[in-house]
Formats: structure tokens, sequence, C-alpha cells
């Protein structure tokens, strides 16, 4: 467990290998993740970073229950039990992607960078930071986008994060720095004692 988001991002700090993310370009990937992005960054004398706007697409019948995600980019990630569970059509699903896109993305685009689209990223290494992560799907949806944008590295940086989703995220990226994986997660909040 972590006193606060200052112990986190600490004990990050000393979990990230310096010399792989020197030259990477920092994209926080939520708003809890502005703030380890920020701070890496400035410990690490990196010049360049970003925000990556990644929106979720909600369940007509669970709002709650996300069953997509779509980046500014325009990449997505469907979580296809949950279409198939909740009996949701293809076009249903692909016009919220579209909606969600123009209408949170477009506005968070014009108000936080005045219209221009996100740093390039083409041929450069790129650290996804955010606080933590339960299913992944966002982190999924940003190493898409970095993958869509022909990023040279995928690399990731988190203070808490689900051991499954750890093991998969694992797999896609080059480099993941994790300071807990944890089992049974139950949400980002619950481990830090400043938000019990």
């Amino acid at each position: 467990m972590f006193e606060n988001k200052e112990d986190a991002l600490k004990r990050l700090l000393e979990t990230i290998d310096k010399d792989i993310v020197r030259d990477n370009i920092v994209l926080a990937i939520s708003k809890r993740g502005i703030y380890y992005a920020r701070e890496i960054g400035l410990n690490m004398g990196f010049l360049e970073g970003d925000f990556l706007f990644i929106e979720k697409i909600k369940s007509p019948i669970n709002k709650n229950t996300p069953l997509a995600v779509v980046s500014e980019t325009r990449d997505y990630v469907v979580i296809d039990e949950f279409v198939k569970s909740f009996e949701i059509n293809d076009d249903f699903l692909f016009n919220e992607i579209e909606r969600v896109y123009e209408e949170k993305i477009i506005q968070d685009i014009y108000q936080l960078r005045a219209g221009e689209g996100i740093i390039s990223i083409k041929d450069r290494n790129v650290l996804l930071v955010d606080e933590g992560a339960d299913t992944g799907l966002t982190l999924m949806c940003a190493i898409k986008s970095c993958i869509s944008q022909k990023a040279a590295a995928i690399n990731v940086a988190m203070p808490v994060i689900a051991k499954e989703t750890a093991e998969m995220i694992q797999k896609l990226a080059d480099n993941t720095f994790f300071v807990k994986e944890v089992e049974d997660f139950v949400s980002i909040d619950f481990y830090f004692k400043e938000n019990e």
C-alpha cells in the first residue's frame, strides 16, 4: 500500500530504469496519470511529453460497464465478451465510438491543444504513464495507438496494476515498470492510504 501519490511516485522512480527511458516521450494516458508523467519527466530531464486522450464507450444497459475505448488517434479496443453478453450490435457500437470521439475527444483536443494533434511519436521511444490499471483496457488502447503511430519502442510505468493485466502488458510493451502487481485487484484508490 502507498501512503499517497508522492510515496507512489518515489517508489515508481526507483523502479524505472533511467537508461531505458532516457530519450522517451512521456505520455499520460489518463487524468490520474498526469501527475506521474509530469514528475517522471521533471526527475529524469525529459524535454517532451503530452497527453493521449482516451475515452470509454459505456454499455447502454449498464452505464458502469465499458464496452470499448477509443483514443484520439481513432484506435479502439473492444471487449467482445461484454458486447456479446449485452447483445450490442456492431452498428450501435461503432456509432458510439464515433460519437464519443467527436463529442468528447475532439472537444478535449481543442481545449488542451487548441485543436493540434498529439506530439509526433513516429520512430520515437514512448513511456506510457498512469496511476494504475485493473483490466488494462485504456492501456491496451494506448499501446495500439502507439503502434499505429509507428513508435519505435513502447514502455509502460505505473505504481499499481492487476497481476494478470501486468502479464498481458509485458507481452505487448518493450519494457514495463510496475511497483506493485496485485493478484486480487480491488480498485486503484484501495492501494492508497490517503484515499481510504
